[in-house]
């Protein structure tokens, strides 16, 4: 049989201090959180369950010793949840590192395997 060359690769980006904690989901529902200011819709349109988004929340916060995100319930402003400071910044700079590391990938993948 003679070689022939993949097609296909695919790279996860995940980022952690000592468990991996933070990765493609916790940043979706992140930038879901920051598009819609609520963790139940964003996780509704994720098709997540609520124990789920607040696991996967909770992990990450635990590993990486800092909140992301910040509730207030209820009122008479209907409550909501928005991201903090700290984790707009993870988010902001998981994306650009994301971006960076699947270009690498791209480009690698093109000369070993094209």
């Amino acid at each position: 049989m003679a070689y022939k060359a993949p097609e296909h690769y695919h790279v996860k980006v995940r980022v952690y201090n000592n468990e991996i904690a933070f990765g493609k989901g916790v940043a979706e529902l992140l930038r879901r959180i920051a598009a819609t200011g609520s963790l139940s819709a964003a996780y509704k349109s994720m098709g997540m369950s609520s124990s789920k988004a607040w696991k996967i929340l909770r992990h990450a916060e635990a590993d990486l010793g800092f909140a992301l995100v910040h509730g207030s319930t209820g009122g008479v402003s209907g409550g909501g949840t928005v991201l903090t400071d700290e984790g707009r910044q993870l988010l902001e700079r998981y994306t650009a590192f994301d971006m960076a590391v699947q270009q690498a990938a791209e480009r690698a993948f093109a000369k070993y395997f094209k």
